[in-house]
């Protein structure tokens, strides 16, 4: 049975998403958020678990739909909650403005045969007291045409069918001036520079209220055929809409203090990244991404950067078909889209996402994405190309990343990624690079650079299962070696194949509402930049390594993140030891 967070969750947005309109499908982070009272950081936390579930589909600085699971459950549980108000009122005795506190709390605990038995001794309902539908057993609600006070048609006898405010006070308002459902009034004046709307009520007596309360009356036409022709879209086109919130701003931060062996201790400021979200409409919109690494940058010296990470448009189109162009994180992997603290275990982001798959990766371009057919995503790009002067034998590929400054793109790249997530708690996912590297060189010649990456998640309950696979290609490799070897003096040794691979198994060992969670995990990995080489080459053993990392993480807050763990670094030398260490980090996401 799913907890009450859960619920709670999938109810909020089961009601957001139902109160948009089309072709909004997403409900906005923010907007989720502040109907649960939450940190935006928190409500994204939740919901990501929700999308590895199976539960919601989210896309990342857009919003959050549910899908046919999640749909089927937060109905349900929307069915209990609305009951048990109707019960309460018409049984129990309480007043309307009361109930929604009770129901929150009983609609967690009630079983199924009790909230049938109570449908069927209401009489099957199709409301509650606040108008509000009741979905059926299966989960289905009946269509309901209504309008606001802000669009029904003036001079004309509507009946008040449903309030979507279930403030105390406001309902209070709402009893006090007979416009509870039920009553019949009409609308007489909209006054915009007033920001206020005038009602005759069933007496005869006029009131005037604020355009922001009117917003919150539905109301139904006496007369069906004049509800049908007046609620055309020539007048949805006239009719002032409540603005959503356009730009929002989040975050996330973390610092380490990292002790490997044979080296000082150190206490770093990591990151400190900030992020803007632009909605220019429901169909266009800007994401921005700026981070600060290591605390300070002091022009060419070794100490910090200050890097543009993520600036593009979005431009939504449908489900199946939006386009994205600016400054956009590579599609590969699990961490490099994907990279918050709280988010994954481990004080350090994996070795292969560092070594392999060079996270953070991004670079300028754009795109196409989606999702098509049950629970399919993609994203497709073309991008700026990696640098192949910039190439070695530690890092393989890190430092050709060209980061959109003055970026050559003589020969582009591709990239792409298909994600499966329509089986409940699991998530599998394909990624890929291509591009030819080697424009630095005269003459020029290709440097052909492919990357192949697979990888899969699965939580169920307090169990967390990831693991990812990726081989990096290098097309002559060996003239490059050559060509680099003569331009800086020293054989660079690049790889023709590089590979790496790791399972990583976690456990939330702790979860108290008060306290938060505690989770423990294990990881192996295998990342070797000299795995295959080209001819006449010897591959450097100290660079075939694997590790061992084990720890803790402890969250006080869904938000916040406090890490341990013990990294134990092996290689194939016999000469060069790879260095054990102890880390310790915080890290919050806002």
């Amino acid at each position: 049975m799913p907890s009450s967070t859960v619920e709670n969750y999938l109810k909020a947005i089961y009601i957001g998403t139902n109160s948009l309109e089309p072709p909004q499908r997403l409900l906005p982070m923010g907007q989720l958020a502040t109907a649960l009272n939450v940190t935006p950081g928190t409500a994204t936390t939740m919901v990501k678990t929700l999308a590895e579930s199976g539960l919601v589909e989210y896309e990342p600085y857009a919003g959050v739909a549910l899908t046919k699971a999640g749909q089927k459950l937060a109905a349900l549980v929307t069915r209990r909650h609305r009951l048990i108000e109707l019960f309460l009122v018409q049984v129990m005795g309480y007043s309307w403005d009361e109930v929604h506190d009770e129901a929150e709390q009983l609609e967690h605990t009630v079983s199924d045969r009790f909230v049938d038995r109570m449908d069927a001794m209401l009489g099957r309902p199709e409301t509650d007291p606040h108008g509000d539908p009741i979905p059926n057993a299966e989960g289905l609600v009946k269509p309901q045409k209504l309008q606001t006070l802000l669009t029904c048609p003036l001079d004309t006898k509507v009946t008040v069918t449903r309030i979507i405010d279930q403030d105390k006070d406001f309902l209070r308002f709402i009893e006090h001036h007979n416009l509870k459902p039920g009553e019949a009034i009409s609308v007489e004046e909209r006054d915009p520079a007033a920001d206020s709307v005038r009602v005759r009520r069933s007496n005869n007596r006029r009131l005037t209220i604020g355009t922001k309360a009117a917003s919150k009356l539905l109301v139904q036409a006496v007369h069906v055929l004049l509800l049908v022709l007046l609620s055309s879209p020539v007048w949805a086109q006239a009719t002032p809409r409540a603005e959503q919130p356009r730009t929002a701003l989040s975050g996330y931060m973390d610092f380490h203090f990292n002790n490997p062996e044979f080296s000082d201790a150190q206490l770093d400021f990591h990151r400190f990244v900030l992020l803007v979200t632009h909605n220019f409409s429901e169909r266009i919109r800007f994401v921005g991404e700026l981070e600060l690494e290591h605390a300070v940058v002091e022009g060419l010296e070794e100490k910090g950067e200050l890097e543009l990470e993520q600036a593009y448009v979005d431009f939504l189109l449908s489900r199946s078909f939006n386009v994205r162009a600016g400054m956009l994180l590579m599609p590969i992997g699990i961490i490099n889209e994907r990279h918050e603290p709280p988010v994954y275990y481990g004080v350090e982001r994996p070795f292969n996402d560092t070594f392999i798959i060079p996270t953070t990766w991004f670079e300028v371009g754009a795109g196409v994405h989606g999702e098509v057919g049950r629970g399919w995503r993609y994203r497709a790009y073309i991008v700026a190309p990696l640098d192949a002067a910039e190439f070695n034998a530690e890092e393989g590929i890190r430092e050709g990343r060209q980061k959109g400054s003055e970026a050559n793109v003589s020969k582009p790249g591709v990239t792409g990624r298909l994600e499966y997530v329509a089986i409940r708690g699991l998530t599998l996912g394909a990624s890929g690079w291509s591009g030819k590297s080697g424009f630095q060189f005269q003459p020029v010649f290709d440097v052909p650079v492919s990357l192949a990456e697979f990888d899969a998640r699965y939580s169920r309950r307090q169990l967390e299962l990831r693991g990812q696979f990726s081989q990096v290609w290098l097309d002559n490799a060996g003239r490059l070696n050559d060509a680099l070897a003569i331009r800086v003096g020293v054989n660079p040794n690049v790889a023709r194949v590089l590979r790496g691979f790791y399972g990583e198994a976690g456990y939330r060992v702790i979860s108290h509402p008060r306290f938060g969670e505690i989770g423990t995990f294990a990881r192996y990995e295998n990342f070797d930049t000299q795995f295959r080489m080209p001819t006449g080459y010897v591959g450097l053993p100290e660079f075939d390594r694997d590790a061992w990392v084990v720890g803790a993480t402890y969250w006080p807050d869904p938000d916040v993140a406090v890490k341990f763990d013990y990294s134990i670094v092996g290689n194939r030398s016999t000469v060069i030891q790879a260095p054990n260490s102890v880390n310790i980090g915080l890290g919050w996401w806002f």
